[in-house]
């Protein structure tokens, strides 16, 4: 009894050692991830990319009637706002600049939103 009470232990300090493992390396790559995107647009550089991560919050854009970009929160994946950006086609791109997100069709300004909330910004 006392033998299937320690292998009983062992068993929750294996599980929990591997999701600790798994939430680090999961950490370790969103951390990366931040840290090449915040460099592109340290240098003024846009990503031409269909989503970006920004201080913890994942930019997803896709074309479509209608397009739309998506916030989520990349902790817990939930959706912060969702922004419709009208019957696209090609692939839209996006970038963040401090408060703003930036949208791209073809190279081309679409729409700028406000990172928080996603409502269009006025230019």
């Amino acid at each position: 009894m006392v033998e299937e009470g320690k292998s009983g232990k062992r068993v929750v300090i294996v599980i929990l050692s591997a999701a600790l493992g798994v939430s680090l390396l999961a950490w370790a790559a969103a951390s990366r991830i931040e840290r090449t995107t915040k460099a592109g647009h340290d240098s003024g550089a846009k990503t031409g990319a269909a989503a970006v991560l920004s201080e913890g919050v994942m930019f997803e854009a896709t074309a479509g009637d209608p397009g739309l970009v998506i916030a989520k929160d990349v902790g817990s994946g939930k959706e912060l706002w969702r922004a419709e950006l009208g019957a696209i086609a090609t692939q839209p791109s996006i970038s963040v600049h401090g408060e703003l997100v930036e949208v791209e069709i073809a190279g081309t300004p679409w729409m700028t939103l406000d990172r928080d909330n996603g409502a269009p910004v006025e230019e």
